[in-house]
C-alpha cells in the first residue's frame, strides 16, 4: 500500500516590504539640489573673501596715496589722460604690525587706465614707527616699454594719509 506523505504546511504570507525611506523616494532630485547648493556656498565664500581682501587693500594708505599721486602727476596725465581709473583688483600685499611702534611693508601692482592708455602702478612702501614712506612708486606702461617708465614718487617720500570718499 502506498502511503501519501503528509500535506505541506501552508506557506506563511510574505511580510509586506518595508516602506521606502525619504531618500529612496527622492534621491533623483535631492542629490542635484545638494550638490548645487554646496557649489553655490563655496562660490559665495570665495567671492566674500575676494571682496574682503580687495577692500582692505583699497583702503590702505599706500593704495589711496598711490592713486592720488598718479592722478596729480602731470607727465602721467599727459601720457594716459584723465580720468585715471583703477583696475578691479590690486595685486600684492600690505602687511602691518604694532611691533616697534608700528611697522609694515606694502608691495602693490595697481592696474590703471585712462582715455589714451593703460598700465600699472608698481608701489613699494615701508612703515616704520607708524609712518609709511615710499621706496618706489612707478608707472609701467601696458606694453612694458622701459623707456616710458614714469617715476611718480621718489624713495623716502612720506606716504600721505588721504580721507576716503564716502560710499
Amino acid at each position: 500500500m502506498s502511503t501519501l506523505p503528509p500535506p505541506l504546511p501552508p506557506r506563511p504570507a510574505q511580510a509586506p516590504a518595508p516602506p521606502r525611506g525619504w531618500w529612496q523616494r527622492n534621491w533623483k532630485w535631492a542629490l542635484p539640489v545638494v550638490v548645487v547648493t554646496f557649489v553655490a556656498l563655496v562660490a559665495a565664500f570665495v567671492a566674500i573673501m575676494l571682496f574682503a581682501i580687495r577692500g582692505s587693500m583699497m583702503r590702505s594708505d599706500v593704495y589711496v596715496d598711490a592713486l592720488a599721486r598718479a592722478r596729480a602727476h602731470p607727465e602721467l596725465v599727459a601720457t594716459i589722460g584723465t580720468p585715471i581709473t583703477p583696475g578691479f583688483m590690486p595685486m600684492g600685499s600690505v602687511s602691518t604690525s604694532t611691533d616697534d611702534g608700528g611697522s609694515g611693508r606694502a608691495d602693490l601692482v595697481i592696474g590703471i587706465e585712462g582715455p589714451r592708455g593703460a598700465g600699472h602702478l608698481v608701489a613699494s612702501a615701508e612703515r616704520r614707527l607708524g609712518a609709511w614712506t615710499w621706496e618706489s612708486l612707478l608707472y609701467m606702461p601696458g606694453d612694458n616699454d622701459p623707456g616710458q617708465i614714469i617715476t611718480i614718487a621718489e624713495a623716502d617720500t612720506p606716504v600721505e594719509h588721504h580721507a576716503l570718499p564716502a560710499p
